[in-house]
């Protein structure tokens, strides 16, 4: 459901931008930006994340060397 604030997309077919549209346009994309660029909690998080993966790798890498040791021929 659009925001009250919000013109239809219809609205600025029909004629030239208004200056609020442009505002809110302008705000709109800013935000994004900032979303995109992520909150520090998500970034650390993710940092986390890739550390714990890479813990896995060298568990699983140490794993299989074991096997391949032990592995009867």
């Amino acid at each position: 459901m659009p925001d009250h604030k919000e013109r239809p997309a219809s609205a600025l077919a029909h004629g030239p931008a208004k200056s609020e549209d442009i505002e809110r346009s302008r705000r709109d994309v800013a935000a994004a930006g900032d979303h995109a660029s992520g909150a520090p909690e998500v970034k650390r998080a993710v940092r986390e994340m890739e550390a714990a993966c890479e813990t896995i790798r060298e568990d699983l890498d140490e794993i299989k060397r074991t096997v391949v040791a032990e592995a009867p021929r």
